[in-house]
Protein backbone atom coordinates (compact mmCIF):
# COMPACT_ATOMS: atom_id res chain seq x y z
CA UNK A 1 0.00 0.00 0.00
CA UNK A 2 2.73 2.46 1.01
CA UNK A 3 4.78 1.50 -2.06
CA UNK A 4 1.80 2.19 -4.33
CA UNK A 5 1.21 5.66 -2.90
CA UNK A 6 4.89 6.61 -3.04
CA UNK A 7 5.13 5.41 -6.65
CA UNK A 8 1.96 7.32 -7.54
CA UNK A 9 3.42 10.49 -5.97
CA UNK A 10 6.62 10.12 -8.04
CA UNK A 11 4.65 9.65 -11.25
CA UNK A 12 2.32 12.50 -10.29
CA UNK A 13 5.32 14.82 -9.98
CA UNK A 14 6.29 13.98 -13.55
CA UNK A 15 2.70 14.58 -14.64
CA UNK A 16 2.63 18.02 -12.99
CA UNK A 17 5.87 18.91 -14.76
CA UNK A 18 4.11 18.43 -18.08
CA UNK A 19 5.77 15.16 -19.10
CA UNK A 20 4.68 13.95 -22.53
CA UNK A 21 5.12 10.28 -21.65
CA UNK A 22 2.16 8.33 -23.11
CA UNK A 23 -0.14 6.83 -20.51
CA UNK A 24 1.39 8.66 -17.53
CA UNK A 25 -1.99 9.83 -16.27
CA UNK A 26 -3.35 6.29 -16.54
CA UNK A 27 -0.33 5.00 -14.62
CA UNK A 28 -0.98 7.49 -11.80
CA UNK A 29 -4.62 6.33 -11.67
CA UNK A 30 -3.50 2.71 -11.57
CA UNK A 31 -1.03 3.17 -8.70
CA UNK A 32 -3.34 5.39 -6.64
CA UNK A 33 -6.41 3.16 -6.89
CA UNK A 34 -4.37 0.01 -6.31
CA UNK A 35 -3.05 1.51 -3.08
CA UNK A 36 -6.59 2.52 -2.06
CA UNK A 37 -7.85 -1.01 -2.76
CA UNK A 38 -5.54 -2.32 -0.03
CA UNK A 39 -6.05 0.63 2.32
CA UNK A 40 -9.84 0.16 2.30
CA UNK A 41 -9.43 -3.46 3.45
CA UNK A 42 -7.32 -2.62 6.50
CA UNK A 43 -8.85 -3.45 9.87
CA UNK A 44 -9.15 0.20 10.91
CA UNK A 45 -10.80 1.19 7.65
CA UNK A 46 -13.26 -1.73 7.74
CA UNK A 47 -14.33 -0.90 11.28
CA UNK A 48 -15.30 2.57 10.09
CA UNK A 49 -16.88 1.34 6.86
CA UNK A 50 -19.01 -1.27 8.60
CA UNK A 51 -20.63 1.46 10.67
CA UNK A 52 -21.90 2.97 7.42
CA UNK A 53 -22.92 -0.24 5.66
CA UNK A 54 -22.00 -3.90 6.27
CA UNK A 55 -19.01 -5.00 4.17
CA UNK A 56 -18.83 -1.60 2.46
CA UNK A 57 -15.03 -1.90 2.47
CA UNK A 58 -15.20 -4.93 0.19
CA UNK A 59 -17.33 -3.05 -2.36
CA UNK A 60 -15.14 0.05 -2.27
CA UNK A 61 -11.95 -2.01 -2.52
CA UNK A 62 -13.26 -3.92 -5.54
CA UNK A 63 -14.34 -0.67 -7.21
CA UNK A 64 -10.83 0.72 -6.71
CA UNK A 65 -9.38 -2.49 -8.15
CA UNK A 66 -11.56 -2.06 -11.25
CA UNK A 67 -10.43 1.56 -11.57
CA UNK A 68 -6.85 0.28 -11.37
CA UNK A 69 -7.75 -2.17 -14.12
CA UNK A 70 -9.08 0.74 -16.18
CA UNK A 71 -5.76 2.49 -15.62
CA UNK A 72 -3.91 -0.58 -16.88
CA UNK A 73 -6.04 -0.80 -20.01
CA UNK A 74 -5.74 2.95 -20.64
CA UNK A 75 -1.97 2.85 -20.36
CA UNK A 76 -1.76 -0.09 -22.74
CA UNK A 77 -3.92 1.74 -25.28
CA UNK A 78 -1.90 4.96 -24.84
CA UNK A 79 1.42 3.34 -25.67
CA UNK A 80 0.06 1.12 -28.44
CA UNK A 81 -1.93 3.65 -30.52
CA UNK A 82 -1.77 7.24 -31.68
CA UNK A 83 -3.28 9.80 -29.24
CA UNK A 84 -6.48 10.21 -31.28
CA UNK A 85 -7.12 6.48 -31.61
CA UNK A 86 -6.15 5.84 -27.99
CA UNK A 87 -8.58 8.46 -26.65
CA UNK A 88 -11.49 6.96 -28.61
CA UNK A 89 -10.71 3.45 -27.39
CA UNK A 90 -10.23 4.64 -23.79
CA UNK A 91 -13.63 6.37 -23.83
CA UNK A 92 -15.29 3.10 -24.80
CA UNK A 93 -13.45 1.28 -22.00
CA UNK A 94 -14.51 3.95 -19.51
CA UNK A 95 -18.14 3.36 -20.44
CA UNK A 96 -17.71 -0.42 -20.14
CA UNK A 97 -16.03 -0.24 -16.74
CA UNK A 98 -18.56 2.32 -15.50
CA UNK A 99 -21.42 -0.03 -16.40
CA UNK A 100 -19.60 -2.87 -14.63
CA UNK A 101 -19.09 -0.81 -11.47
CA UNK A 102 -22.73 0.32 -11.39
CA UNK A 103 -23.94 -3.25 -11.94
CA UNK A 104 -21.67 -4.57 -9.19
CA UNK A 105 -22.93 -1.89 -6.80
CA UNK A 106 -26.57 -2.70 -7.52
CA UNK A 107 -25.99 -6.45 -7.05
CA UNK A 108 -24.05 -5.86 -3.81
CA UNK A 109 -26.70 -3.56 -2.30
CA UNK A 110 -29.53 -5.86 -3.40
CA UNK A 111 -28.17 -8.68 -1.30
CA UNK A 112 -27.19 -7.22 2.09
CA UNK A 113 -24.99 -9.36 4.29
CA UNK A 114 -24.02 -9.33 7.93
CA UNK A 115 -20.49 -8.16 8.61
CA UNK A 116 -18.17 -10.78 7.08
CA UNK A 117 -14.46 -11.12 7.61
CA UNK A 118 -12.62 -12.51 4.61
CA UNK A 119 -14.40 -14.03 1.61
CA UNK A 120 -18.09 -14.61 0.98
CA UNK A 121 -17.23 -18.32 0.90
CA UNK A 122 -20.41 -19.90 2.24
CA UNK A 123 -22.73 -17.14 1.01
CA UNK A 124 -22.70 -17.92 -2.70
CA UNK A 125 -25.26 -20.79 -2.74
CA UNK A 126 -27.92 -18.72 -1.00
CA UNK A 127 -27.20 -15.37 -2.66
CA UNK A 128 -26.96 -15.57 -6.48
CA UNK A 129 -26.46 -11.79 -6.67
CA UNK A 130 -23.05 -12.23 -5.03
CA UNK A 131 -22.12 -14.75 -7.73
CA UNK A 132 -22.87 -12.19 -10.44
CA UNK A 133 -21.07 -9.50 -8.45
CA UNK A 134 -17.92 -11.60 -8.10
CA UNK A 135 -17.89 -12.84 -11.70
CA UNK A 136 -18.21 -9.27 -13.06
CA UNK A 137 -15.24 -8.26 -10.93
CA UNK A 138 -13.18 -11.25 -12.09
CA UNK A 139 -13.98 -10.55 -15.75
CA UNK A 140 -13.06 -6.85 -15.53
CA UNK A 141 -9.91 -7.28 -13.47
CA UNK A 142 -8.84 -10.41 -15.37
CA UNK A 143 -9.08 -8.66 -18.75
CA UNK A 144 -6.80 -5.93 -17.41
CA UNK A 145 -4.27 -8.50 -16.17
CA UNK A 146 -4.24 -10.12 -19.61
CA UNK A 147 -3.58 -6.70 -21.19
CA UNK A 148 -0.81 -6.07 -18.67
CA UNK A 149 0.81 -9.43 -19.32
CA UNK A 150 0.74 -8.87 -23.09
CA UNK A 151 2.08 -5.33 -22.72
CA UNK A 152 5.01 -6.36 -20.50
CA UNK A 153 5.95 -9.32 -22.68
CA UNK A 154 5.75 -7.22 -25.84
CA UNK A 155 7.94 -4.34 -24.70
CA UNK A 156 10.39 -6.15 -22.40
CA UNK A 157 12.12 -7.68 -25.43
CA UNK A 158 12.75 -4.22 -26.93
CA UNK A 159 13.66 -2.30 -23.77
CA UNK A 160 17.26 -1.07 -23.86
CA UNK A 161 17.45 0.23 -20.27
CA UNK A 162 18.11 -2.61 -17.80
CA UNK A 163 15.82 -1.09 -15.15
CA UNK A 164 12.95 -0.78 -17.63
CA UNK A 165 13.47 -4.32 -18.94
CA UNK A 166 13.57 -5.78 -15.42
CA UNK A 167 10.54 -3.70 -14.40
CA UNK A 168 8.46 -4.95 -17.33
CA UNK A 169 9.37 -8.55 -16.59
CA UNK A 170 8.49 -8.06 -12.92
CA UNK A 171 5.12 -6.65 -13.94
CA UNK A 172 4.58 -9.66 -16.21
CA UNK A 173 5.26 -12.08 -13.38
CA UNK A 174 2.85 -10.19 -11.13
CA UNK A 175 0.13 -10.24 -13.80
CA UNK A 176 0.59 -13.99 -14.33
CA UNK A 177 0.28 -14.67 -10.58
CA UNK A 178 -2.87 -12.56 -10.38
CA UNK A 179 -4.40 -14.38 -13.36
CA UNK A 180 -3.75 -17.71 -11.65
CA UNK A 181 -5.44 -16.38 -8.50
CA UNK A 182 -8.44 -15.10 -10.48
CA UNK A 183 -8.77 -18.41 -12.33
CA UNK A 184 -8.84 -20.34 -9.05
CA UNK A 185 -11.33 -17.84 -7.64
CA UNK A 186 -13.64 -18.30 -10.62
CA UNK A 187 -13.59 -22.07 -10.21
CA UNK A 188 -14.32 -21.66 -6.49
CA UNK A 189 -17.27 -19.29 -7.06
CA UNK A 190 -18.88 -21.51 -9.69
CA UNK A 191 -18.40 -24.66 -7.62
CA UNK A 192 -19.93 -23.01 -4.57
CA UNK A 193 -22.87 -21.68 -6.59
CA UNK A 194 -23.46 -25.17 -7.98
CA UNK A 195 -23.25 -26.77 -4.55
CA UNK A 196 -20.05 -28.64 -5.37
CA UNK A 197 -17.03 -29.00 -3.09
CA UNK A 198 -14.24 -26.52 -3.67
CA UNK A 199 -11.23 -27.96 -5.54
CA UNK A 200 -8.96 -25.87 -3.30
CA UNK A 201 -9.37 -26.53 0.43
CA UNK A 202 -9.23 -23.84 3.06
CA UNK A 203 -11.56 -21.14 1.73
CA UNK A 204 -13.93 -21.61 4.65
CA UNK A 205 -11.20 -22.02 7.29
CA UNK A 206 -9.37 -19.39 9.35
CA UNK A 207 -6.08 -18.29 7.79
CA UNK A 208 -3.05 -19.22 9.85
CA UNK A 209 -0.96 -17.06 7.47
CA UNK A 210 -1.42 -15.37 4.12
CA UNK A 211 -0.36 -18.57 2.36
CA UNK A 212 -1.93 -21.25 4.56
CA UNK A 213 -4.23 -22.99 4.06
CA UNK A 214 -4.30 -23.12 0.26
CA UNK A 215 -7.54 -21.19 -0.01
CA UNK A 216 -5.98 -18.26 1.84
CA UNK A 217 -2.98 -18.34 -0.48
CA UNK A 218 -5.21 -17.81 -3.54
CA UNK A 219 -7.50 -15.32 -1.80
CA UNK A 220 -4.90 -13.22 0.05
CA UNK A 221 -1.29 -14.30 -0.45
CA UNK A 222 -1.02 -14.47 -4.23
CA UNK A 223 -3.09 -11.30 -4.93
CA UNK A 224 -0.95 -9.36 -2.43
CA UNK A 225 2.26 -10.71 -3.97
CA UNK A 226 0.99 -9.91 -7.48
CA UNK A 227 0.08 -6.35 -6.51
CA UNK A 228 3.49 -5.84 -4.92
CA UNK A 229 5.30 -7.12 -8.02
CA UNK A 230 3.20 -4.94 -10.33
CA UNK A 231 3.78 -1.81 -8.26
CA UNK A 232 7.51 -2.47 -7.88
CA UNK A 233 7.86 -3.29 -11.58
CA UNK A 234 6.08 -0.12 -12.68
CA UNK A 235 8.12 2.11 -10.41
CA UNK A 236 11.46 0.34 -10.93
CA UNK A 237 12.52 2.46 -13.95
CA UNK A 238 12.24 5.55 -11.71
CA UNK A 239 14.18 4.42 -8.63
CA UNK A 240 16.11 1.44 -9.99
CA UNK A 241 18.93 3.46 -11.62
CA UNK A 242 19.47 5.44 -8.39
CA UNK A 243 19.62 2.22 -6.39
CA UNK A 244 22.18 0.77 -8.79
CA UNK A 245 24.27 3.96 -8.91
CA UNK A 246 27.01 2.69 -6.54
CA UNK A 247 27.49 -0.36 -8.77
CA UNK A 248 27.76 1.85 -11.86
CA UNK A 249 30.22 4.16 -10.13
CA UNK A 250 32.43 1.25 -9.11
CA UNK A 251 32.36 -0.14 -12.66
CA UNK A 252 33.17 3.25 -14.17
CA UNK A 253 36.07 3.81 -11.77
CA UNK A 254 37.42 0.35 -12.55
CA UNK A 255 37.28 1.10 -16.28
CA UNK A 256 39.03 4.42 -15.68
CA UNK A 257 41.90 2.64 -13.94
CA UNK A 258 42.14 0.00 -16.66
CA UNK A 259 42.24 2.65 -19.40
CA UNK A 260 44.95 4.74 -17.76
CA UNK A 261 48.08 2.95 -19.14
CA UNK A 262 46.92 3.31 -22.74
CA UNK A 263 45.76 6.89 -22.19
CA UNK A 264 49.06 7.78 -20.52
CA UNK A 265 51.12 6.37 -23.41
CA UNK A 266 49.01 8.26 -25.97
CA UNK A 267 49.01 11.46 -23.93
CA UNK A 268 52.79 11.41 -23.66
CA UNK A 269 53.08 11.42 -27.45
CA UNK A 270 50.03 13.59 -28.18
CA UNK A 271 49.53 16.01 -25.26
CA UNK A 272 46.80 17.85 -27.14
CA UNK A 273 44.32 15.00 -26.66
CA UNK A 274 43.71 16.08 -23.05
CA UNK A 275 40.37 17.88 -22.83
CA UNK A 276 40.06 21.11 -20.83
CA UNK A 277 39.88 20.59 -17.08
CA UNK A 278 36.41 20.12 -15.66
CA UNK A 279 35.19 20.49 -12.05
CA UNK A 280 32.89 17.48 -12.37
CA UNK A 281 34.06 14.39 -10.50
CA UNK A 282 31.28 12.03 -11.57
CA UNK A 283 32.84 8.71 -12.64
CA UNK A 284 30.63 8.42 -15.72
CA UNK A 285 31.60 11.91 -16.91
CA UNK A 286 35.30 11.20 -16.31
CA UNK A 287 35.04 7.88 -18.13
CA UNK A 288 33.38 9.53 -21.12
CA UNK A 289 36.15 12.13 -21.29
CA UNK A 290 38.85 9.47 -21.07
CA UNK A 291 37.31 7.38 -23.84
CA UNK A 292 37.13 10.46 -26.07
CA UNK A 293 40.77 11.30 -25.34
CA UNK A 294 41.91 7.74 -26.10
CA UNK A 295 40.03 7.76 -29.40
CA UNK A 296 41.55 11.13 -30.28
CA UNK A 297 44.99 9.72 -29.54
CA UNK A 298 44.37 6.62 -31.65
CA UNK A 299 43.12 8.82 -34.49
CA UNK A 300 46.31 10.89 -34.32
CA UNK A 301 48.38 7.69 -34.24
CA UNK A 302 46.63 6.11 -37.21
CA UNK A 303 49.11 7.31 -39.87
CA UNK A 304 51.75 5.17 -38.18
CA UNK A 305 49.72 1.97 -38.24
CA UNK A 306 51.15 -0.84 -40.35
CA UNK A 307 49.12 -3.52 -42.09
CA UNK A 308 52.19 -5.80 -42.01
CA UNK A 309 52.38 -5.37 -38.25
CA UNK A 310 48.69 -6.16 -37.90
CA UNK A 311 49.01 -9.35 -39.94
CA UNK A 312 52.07 -10.46 -37.97
CA UNK A 313 50.38 -9.64 -34.65
CA UNK A 314 47.29 -11.59 -35.68
CA UNK A 315 49.39 -14.69 -36.46
CA UNK A 316 51.18 -14.33 -33.14
CA UNK A 317 47.88 -13.96 -31.26
CA UNK A 318 46.47 -17.02 -33.02
CA UNK A 319 49.48 -19.04 -31.93
CA UNK A 320 49.26 -17.86 -28.34
CA UNK A 321 45.48 -18.30 -28.24
CA UNK A 322 43.19 -16.96 -25.55
CA UNK A 323 39.87 -15.17 -25.54
CA UNK A 324 41.22 -11.65 -26.18
CA UNK A 325 43.14 -12.16 -29.44
CA UNK A 326 41.61 -9.09 -31.09
CA UNK A 327 42.61 -6.87 -28.18
CA UNK A 328 46.12 -8.33 -28.27
CA UNK A 329 46.43 -7.60 -31.99
CA UNK A 330 45.24 -4.04 -31.52
CA UNK A 331 47.62 -3.50 -28.59
CA UNK A 332 50.57 -4.82 -30.62
CA UNK A 333 49.81 -2.50 -33.52
CA UNK A 334 49.40 0.48 -31.17
CA UNK A 335 52.69 -0.35 -29.46
CA UNK A 336 54.53 -0.42 -32.77
CA UNK A 337 52.82 2.72 -34.02
CA UNK A 338 53.78 4.60 -30.86
CA UNK A 339 57.41 3.59 -31.32
CA UNK A 340 57.26 4.59 -34.97
CA UNK A 341 55.79 7.96 -34.01
CA UNK A 342 58.52 8.70 -31.46
CA UNK A 343 61.31 7.80 -33.91
CA UNK A 344 59.73 9.25 -37.06
CA UNK A 345 61.53 11.96 -39.06
CA UNK A 346 59.69 14.34 -41.33
CA UNK A 347 56.02 14.25 -42.28
CA UNK A 348 53.94 11.27 -41.10
CA UNK A 349 53.05 8.68 -43.74
CA UNK A 350 49.48 8.56 -45.04
CA UNK A 351 47.15 6.44 -42.88
CA UNK A 352 46.68 2.87 -44.12
CA UNK A 353 43.32 1.56 -45.27
CA UNK A 354 41.34 0.08 -42.40
CA UNK A 355 39.31 -2.92 -43.45
CA UNK A 356 38.05 -3.56 -39.92
CA UNK A 357 36.25 -0.84 -38.02
CA UNK A 358 34.75 -1.29 -34.59
CA UNK A 359 31.32 0.26 -34.32
CA UNK A 360 30.39 0.61 -30.65
CA UNK A 361 26.87 1.57 -29.74
CA UNK A 362 27.35 2.70 -26.15
CA UNK A 363 29.96 4.10 -23.81
CA UNK A 364 30.40 1.02 -21.63
CA UNK A 365 30.94 -1.34 -24.58
CA UNK A 366 33.48 1.06 -26.05
CA UNK A 367 35.27 1.58 -22.73
CA UNK A 368 35.36 -2.17 -22.05
CA UNK A 369 36.96 -2.86 -25.43
CA UNK A 370 39.56 -0.13 -24.93
CA UNK A 371 40.27 -1.44 -21.43
CA UNK A 372 41.01 -4.89 -22.87
CA UNK A 373 43.34 -3.27 -25.38
CA UNK A 374 45.01 -1.29 -22.58
CA UNK A 375 45.62 -4.43 -20.52
CA UNK A 376 47.03 -6.24 -23.54
CA UNK A 377 49.16 -3.15 -24.25
CA UNK A 378 50.71 -3.31 -20.76
CA UNK A 379 51.29 -7.05 -21.07
CA UNK A 380 52.82 -6.62 -24.50
CA UNK A 381 55.20 -3.95 -23.20
CA UNK A 382 56.31 -5.74 -20.03
CA UNK A 383 55.82 -9.48 -20.21
CA UNK A 384 56.42 -10.32 -23.89
CA UNK A 385 59.24 -8.10 -25.09
CA UNK A 386 60.59 -10.83 -27.39
CA UNK A 387 57.28 -11.70 -29.00
CA UNK A 388 56.79 -8.54 -31.01
CA UNK A 389 55.06 -8.80 -34.36
CA UNK A 390 57.90 -6.85 -36.00
CA UNK A 391 60.30 -9.73 -35.22
CA UNK A 392 58.16 -12.21 -37.11
CA UNK A 393 57.55 -9.76 -39.94
CA UNK A 394 61.25 -8.94 -40.18
CA UNK A 395 62.19 -12.63 -40.34
CA UNK A 396 59.81 -13.05 -43.25
CA UNK A 397 61.31 -10.04 -45.04
CA UNK A 398 58.08 -8.01 -44.85
CA UNK A 399 58.90 -5.19 -42.49
CA UNK A 400 57.48 -1.87 -43.57
CA UNK A 401 59.15 1.47 -42.82
CA UNK A 402 58.64 2.59 -39.23
CA UNK A 403 57.33 -0.78 -38.01
CA UNK A 404 57.82 -1.09 -34.24
CA UNK A 405 60.94 1.04 -34.34
CA UNK A 406 63.46 -1.82 -34.39
CA UNK A 407 63.48 -2.07 -38.19
CA UNK A 408 64.07 1.68 -38.40
CA UNK A 409 66.98 1.43 -35.97
CA UNK A 410 68.53 -1.39 -38.00
CA UNK A 411 68.08 0.54 -41.21
CA UNK A 412 69.66 3.68 -39.77
CA UNK A 413 72.57 1.60 -38.38
CA UNK A 414 73.18 -0.02 -41.78
CA UNK A 415 73.14 3.36 -43.44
Amino acid sequence: MFTAFVSAACKGRDLRRGSSQPGLGALCLLLTTLGLAFALLSDTAQDLENTLYPNLGRLLSNICALLAALGIVSQRLSVSHSPEVARAKIRRRVVLFSVSIVTMTVLFLSSPLPVTVGEFANRYPERPALVGYSLIFVAGFGSAMIDLLILSARFACHATRPALRLGLRTVGVGAAIELASLAEGTVFIISQAAGLPSPTPGHDEPCTSVFTPAGCAFAIGFPSLAALLIIVGMSLPAWGPALAAPVRWARDLRLLRRLYPLWDALHEVFPHIALPASPSAWPRYRLQRRVIEVHDGLLALRPYYSSDARDAARRLADEVGGGKAEATVEAAVISGALHARTTAVGEPPPPPDQDEARQETDLISDATWLAQVAEAFVTFQTERPLARPDDEARHQGRVSPGLFGQADDDARGAA
